[in-house]
């Protein structure tokens, strides 16, 4: 976990990890916020296919569906559209204008947006 451009962000996906412990590692993500945390923090993915990386992408945006059908939480927005301020997934954020302009400007496919 580190602070980076006033945003918590949260690694997924350092070496060796897998499918299913980035998966663990993001339920008690969601349930630290909703209990205590920030309202909006990133979760880097990767997004790159050495590795696995971009498994750990796909199942993290899986996942983040269901945690919204669910009301565990508020939205989700995959970095790569942070940028287009006109596209569905970014007029549907509950946060947007939260989201530091750096990422705003420099869209980042490796990262996923959570508001809780």
């Amino acid at each position: 976990m580190k602070r980076n451009k006033g945003l918590m962000e949260y690694d997924l996906h350092p070496r060796g990890s897998n499918v299913d412990t980035a998966l663990a590692k993001l339920e008690r993500i969601i349930s630290n916020a909703r209990a205590a945390g920030p309202s909006l923090f990133a979760v880097i993915t990767g997004y790159g296919s050495s590795g696995g990386t971009s498994l750990i992408k796909q199942n993290v945006l899986a996942a983040c569906s269901r945690y919204l059908s669910q009301y565990h939480i508020r939205g989700y927005l995959d970095g790569e559209k942070a940028a287009d301020i006109f596209s569905v997934e970014c007029l549907s954020f509950p946060d947007i204008t939260q989201i530091p302009q750096y990422y705003r400007r420099s869209p980042n496919p490796g990262i996923v947006f959570i508001c809780v």
